[in-house]
């Protein structure tokens, strides 16, 4: 037989001994794959709003970074010097 098993025969707890209470885990396992369903199936028309929106921000971030090329371009042209 083992210490701790002593230990807890005898109802000797470590001070950093935690209770866990199986029924709120359960509960919160529940919740949590709940949670993830629900992220998971999304309709055809949300997930092509998002899909737009994607789009939409790729195209911004390509239009900035033409404007920064042409702004580097100038400043390291012949005029900078």
């Amino acid at each position: 037989m083992s210490t701790t098993k002593k230990d807890y025969e005898n109802k000797c707890f470590s001070p950093n001994w935690l209770e866990v209470d199986l029924e709120d885990v359960a509960r919160r396992q529940v919740i949590r794959e709940e949670r993830l369903e629900s992220k998971r199936r999304k309709d055809l028309k949300t997930l092509l709003k998002e899909l737009d929106e994607i789009k939409q921000n790729i195209e911004r971030v390509a239009e900035k970074q033409h404007r920064l090329a042409n702004l580097m371009g100038f400043y390291s042209g012949e005029f900078a010097q």
